[in-house]
Parts: C-alpha cells; structure tokens; sequence
C-alpha cells in the first residue's frame, strides 16, 4: 500500500510540473484577457492549442521570459 501511495504522490508532482497556470482578467472595454504561463524557463520549445485553435488549425508558439514561458489571448465575453 506503501508504494501505491508513493506512486500516486509523484503522479501528483509530475501532472502539476506538465500542466500550465490559467489566469484571467476582465478588461476596461469588456473584453477578457486570459493569460497562460508554463514555469519551465529550461524548455527550449512551448506551444499551445486549444478551441480557440480549432485544434486541427496548429498549436500557437509561447513567449520565453526568464521565469518561463507565457500566452496572452484576448477574447470577447461568453
């Protein structure tokens, strides 16, 4: 049981390490401004993709700062 928990904990620790930080704010002219950061500034390489790709449309390249690497997309409310 020892070792089940062990491997859970690290599954833990790694699912966290893979996934990037969301954030979003609303803009003064009603527009929203949601912002992904993915803290490994090591990575050489970060894009994302999601529905505001269309998935199928290509992921869209990161920008690299020196605490990791960070996407901005502004989109209208709903």
């Amino acid at each position: 049981m020892k070792k089940f928990y062990a491997f859970i904990s690290v599954l833990l620790v790694l699912s966290a390490a893979v996934f990037a930080d969301v954030s979003v704010k609303k803009l003064d002219n009603g527009q929203i401004e949601v912002t992904f950061f993915y803290p490994n500034p090591r990575a050489t390489e970060v894009v994302i993709a999601g529905d505001f790709t269309d998935w199928q449309n290509g992921a869209l390249a990161m920008t690299k700062s020196d605490k990791g690497w960070t996407y901005v997309k502004t989109v209208a409310p709903g």
